[in-house]
């Protein structure tokens, strides 16, 4: 039980990073009163790709929640096309020495399930409240939900792309420039020769690029698939072709089918905005006791759209930075958050900066169907080549200098045997 003068700490947003940063406090700052709020009622849906990949399965791993993943269908296997019919596929999950199994996890089980988590380990966890306003008082911030009105040592956004925390911290929203937009269906896929069920599939094609399309397989033939594509150049295929979002996600069906895939079924389709690191949104504003992680701040990959994994990711980091400041006698609450949220974006921008920027340049190689092609055909000839691939799509690891100069070389290589 927190005592009255233990930290008291919000997190907004029920979603992964709300639920994970909520468990890791709970762990790293045990006498910490946290609550946890979100507007909706769970279970509810939330659009996504529904992949859980390596990073994503580390860090449930960490918190003691991997039982909760073994109900989800796990794929053993992943699939890169891209332009000229070229496949990359790894066959099994061990991929250069690494275990790449992943899940694919359907939000409207997966966050109610660890929302459950959240409680289960002493979080007041409020459904049905909705971030009003809050403003700076007493060291902290004095919020206002739509329950009451509280006041809190730190304040934690972890609301989603349209975060109404970021909005109250005077932080402006990612631009559209660094902003995906991805349409997602449940519907039923198989094919005659290719095991669906057991891959993970990533599609880079000629005729959709920019666009990229995924199919995330399910149990008995069910799968999530979608389509996304960077906000201005949706913005281009309207003005020239008249194309809208379900537009494209249909070009793709139609281009799975002439592959031989069986697409029937679609339904619960949705759209969402998927703000991406490339952004480099602000995490904190001077004066605020607040930070934002998650979808909020945009830790989006920009190459693969996965965001489960670094919002997780950053929750249980601050958690621990929070709770090793706690446990050197260092005062984080007050005066002494500035530094101490400081410090933390600091350490998460020096462990991800670099993946990240790796992902955007390859973002932005792979709408040249030129180079898509060519490192489509270096990944498919090369086990070492796929491995940095799929680091990039489901994990944090960046391939570093030697390892991009290895991935040019195979593109290279590729090219000239032509």
């Amino acid at each position: 039980m927190a005592g009255t003068n233990a930290p008291r700490v919000l997190v907004v947003g029920g979603g992964p990073t709300g639920a994970a940063t909520a468990i890791a406090l709970r762990r790293e700052v045990p006498d910490a009163h946290v609550t946890l709020v979100d507007k909706a009622t769970f279970p509810r849906d939330k659009t996504c790709g529904d992949g859980l990949g390596p990073g994503a399965r580390r860090v449930l791993d960490g918190l003691g929640l991997s039982e909760l993943l073994e109900r989800f269908h796990m794929p053993m296997s992943v699939a890169i096309s891209g332009p000229g019919g070229v496949e990359a596929v790894t066959h099994g999950s061990m991929v250069e020495g690494r275990d790449m199994a992943g899940y694919v996890a359907p939000r409207l089980a997966l966050d109610d399930l660890l929302l459950g988590a959240a409680r289960d380990v002493g979080a007041e966890v409020r459904e049905g409240v909705s971030f009003k306003e809050m403003a700076p008082a007493d060291g902290g911030e004095r919020v206002t939900l739509s329950d009451g009105a509280a006041t809190f040592d730190v304040v934690i956004g972890a609301d989603g792309a349209y975060s109404g925390v970021r909005r109250a911290m005077g932080i402006e929203r990612p631009s559209m420039r660094h902003t995906h937009i991805a349409m997602r269906a449940y519907g039923r896929v198989t094919h005659p020769d290719k095991p669906v069920g057991d891959t993970l599939r990533f599609d880079f094609l000629e005729s959709l690029l920019p666009v990229y399309g995924w199919v995330f397989p399910l149990a008995d033939d069910g799968a999530n698939l979608g389509v996304a594509i960077p906000v201005n150049h949706l913005k281009r295929q309207t003005e020239r072709h008249g194309r809208k979002l379900r537009d494209l996600l249909d070009m793709y069906v139609e281009d799975l089918e002439r592959r031989g895939f069986s697409v029937s079924g679609l339904e619960r389709v949705a759209a969402h905005q998927l703000p991406h690191a490339a952004a480099r949104t602000p995490m904190t504003a001077r004066g605020r006791a607040a930070v934002l992680l998650g979808d909020a701040a945009a830790m989006i990959n920009p190459l693969s759209g996965e965001g489960i994994f670094y919002g997780m990711a950053a929750g249980v980091q601050l958690a621990e930075h929070l709770g090793a400041l706690e446990r050197s006698g260092e005062t984080w609450r007050g005066e002494g958050l500035p530094g101490a949220l400081a410090g933390f974006v600091r350490a998460y921008r020096s462990r991800f900066a670099r993946h990240y920027r790796e992902c955007y340049l390859a973002q932005q190689l792979i709408r040249s169907p030129f180079w898509a092609a060519a490192a489509t055909r270096a990944v498919a000839a090369s086990d070492v080549a796929m491995a940095h691939v799929a680091l990039m799509l489901f994990d944090e690891q960046s391939a570093g200098s030697r390892g991009v100069l290895r991935l040019a070389a195979h593109s290279l290589r590729s090219l000239l045997r032509r």
